[in-house]
């Protein structure tokens, strides 16, 4: 058996519509043609394709199925990883508040950034702030933070936490308090 080269894999990958292999490992990843990175994928899958072809042990001709199952699961698995990496990449990126992509949610959870100018980036920087964020229960930290950051009044917080008022009112109070002590303190 002769070594078989790239330029023969992808050469037998584009004939006879053998690139629907390469679309199902996209669609079992949940990639849609519409996915910004959908022709990326494609292109990469191409490659691993023409890599699978060449290091394929056995004759190409005589076990096409098999060389077909062969490159289906070495390029779901490649893709797969490589998709995996960049999404735990991306969770695990430094970013500042004023980034676009960040949610609320997100923008709320990482409201001591330093290098952050937003409006709540400048208000956590205040020392009481930060010291009674610090010191509350997460449900206080909670209405904190929707009164800081969103500026909710106390039934708007009831509605978006699904609590009654009473329920916001006991936080309200717990931070009132937290913050009493924090400032007799100083």
């Amino acid at each position: 058996m002769s070594k078989r080269t790239m330029t023969e894999g992808l050469s037998f990958l584009l004939a006879n519509e053998r690139t629907k292999l390469i679309h199902g490992v996209l669609k079992s990843l949940y990639l849609r043609q519409s996915d910004d990175d959908y022709q990326d994928c494609f292109q990469e899958g191409c490659l691993l394709f023409a890599q699978a072809y060449c290091d394929f042990p056995q004759e190409v001709n005589e076990h096409e199925n098999y060389l077909m199952h062969f490159a289906y699961q070495r390029i779901r698995w490649r893709l797969l990883d490589q998709r995996q990496r960049a999404s735990w990449q991306a969770s695990h990126c430094e970013c500042s508040l004023d980034s676009p992509a960040l949610s609320p949610t997100q923008k709320e959870l990482l409201f001591l950034d330093p290098a952050s100018n937003s409006p709540l980036a400048v208000t956590a920087k205040n020392d009481l702030f930060a010291r009674l964020a610090n010191d509350c229960t997460t449900k206080q930290r909670n209405y904190l933070l929707s009164v800081v950051v969103r500026h909710l009044t106390d039934s708007e917080i009831a509605q978006y936490y699904g609590v009654s008022r009473q329920t916001v009112y006991q936080w309200k109070k717990g931070v009132v308090a937290k913050a009493r002590q924090i400032l007799k303190l100083r």
